[in-house]
């Protein structure tokens, strides 16, 4: 008994040292990023930037979504979208081209059908029927043509569009650029904490990658060079995390990606704890899909640096340690119940850890909103109960994953997040 216990409390305090190194490393990494100046009447005329934004059962979206898409890029004519409706019962199809009839925007918004048996097969396959819709639009001369994926509640301000462009008009070598994800709406204290992630922890990640040149896609707000993807027909796969999945490939190749943190799509905070769980799940059980299938490949790769491959390989094994050191804690703390000293020191120790790491992080988050704000930071002191949300998400992967379970219940928008089929 003492043994198992010796154990627990080593892999305990491991797991803390290696969490509070990990903390300071994305701190010290998170310098302020490098970004593009750019005059919005000097942006190059000839590229073209077509986005790409599968819909399943999204009526609850549609009409904000594409009235947000059509006044923020208006103006500007190189700019086109095609809206990806896979097969929805929801009416969703019927929406879309109601509102291209109405707003007499049939080119500058396409409705993209996809039909039974080929549709809902995954956002993989969705997005390469639509890449063979843009090649038909653009006759296949890739030279000057972006592709950008958003998700069905995506919104992106005009000036956002044009940095994008202005991005790949300034670096002919980039292939695939990943801008800042942002939550718009955020009301309850679980939505904030989202934002708050997203805009501090998730941003400090990506800051890391462009220094080491390991930037990723996560999925809404990826851009892509048409000419990265000419020689692959069907880019996307169907992993549950088809943008690790797709950045991965495109690193192991040696193509150039980058993050920026000045350039922001905002899109829906799940607002009710059982869909964030759900949603998580998802992501998680996506990450070890991937694992199983690049750890050799990133390990064995010519293409990438050093700290590249340490910092790809850590993110894919991090659901594991997690798992390790949060069940190593749970035990200790049972442990330290009979020891009222040592459990009132382990307590304290890991709550002083969150609390540090939270007050920092709403600071941080208050200086980018560039105003002080009492709720956020009084909000962050709930890190710890963020994180223990988390943690049934990881174990739910686990299970799913172990039992073969692939199918998902997406999460909906523009609903209060109730989940459909």
């Amino acid at each position: 008994m003492n043994h198992t216990i010796n154990i627990a409390l080593l892999i305990s305090f491991v797991g803390i040292a290696y969490y509070s190194i990990w903390v300071g490393v994305l701190v010290i990494g998170s310098l302020k990023e490098p970004h593009v100046d750019f005059d919005p009447n000097q942006i190059p005329t000839d590229m073209k930037l077509f986005i790409l934004i599968p819909m399943l059962n999204e009526a609850g979206v549609v009409d904000s979504t594409l009235s947000q898409f059509l006044a923020n890029t208006k103006a500007i004519p190189q700019i086109q979208l095609g809206v990806i409706d896979d097969c929805s019962d929801d009416g969703t199809a019927d929406l879309i081209q109601k509102f291209i009839n109405s707003h007499h925007c049939n080119h500058k918004i396409y409705l993209i059908r996809r039909t039974f048996p080929n549709a809902q097969t995954g956002k993989g396959d969705a997005l390469n029927y639509g890449l063979k819709f843009i090649r038909k639009q653009v006759n296949n001369q890739t030279d000057n043509v972006i592709v950008g994926v958003l998700d069905a509640d995506a919104i992106m301000h005009q000036n956002d569009f044009l940095k994008v462009i202005a991005q790949f008009a300034e670096d002919p070598e980039l292939a695939l650029l990943q801008i800042k994800v942002r939550m718009t709406n955020a009301k309850n204290w679980l939505q904030k904490m989202q934002d708050i992630e997203f805009a501090t922890i998730n941003d400090w990640i990506q800051r890391i990658r462009n220094k080491i040149h390991n930037a990723a896609a996560s999925g809404n707000g990826q851009f892509i060079r048409m000419t990265a993807i000419e020689d692959n027909p069907a880019p996307w796969g169907n992993a549950l995390l088809e943008d690790f999945e797709f950045s991965t490939k495109f690193l192991l190749k040696g193509k150039k990606t980058l993050y920026r943190s000045d350039i922001i799509v905002y899109q829906e905070a799940v607002n009710k704890v059982q869909p964030f769980i759900r949603q998580r799940s998802r992501w998680v059980q996506g990450g070890l899909d991937c694992t199983g299938k690049y750890m050799k490949p990133i390990f064995t790769s010519k293409e990438l640096g050093f700290w590249a491959k340490f910092e790809m390989i850590f993110f894919m094994l991090l659901p594991f340690l997690t798992v390790m050191v949060g069940l190593s804690n749970l035990a200790t703390l049972i442990f330290a119940i009979f020891h009222l000293r040592l459990f009132i020191g382990l307590f304290i120790f890991l709550i002083a850890i969150n609390l540090l790491l939270a007050y920092y992080m709403g600071v941080k988050y208050c200086q980018d909103a560039r105003q002080v704000n009492l709720k956020i930071l009084f909000s962050c002191a709930g890190m710890i109960i963020y994180n223990i949300i988390l943690f049934p998400a990881i174990i739910i992967a686990f299970y799913r994953k172990i039992t073969g379970q692939q199918k998902w219940i997406k999460t909906a928008h523009g609903q209060d997040n109730v989940t459909e089929s």
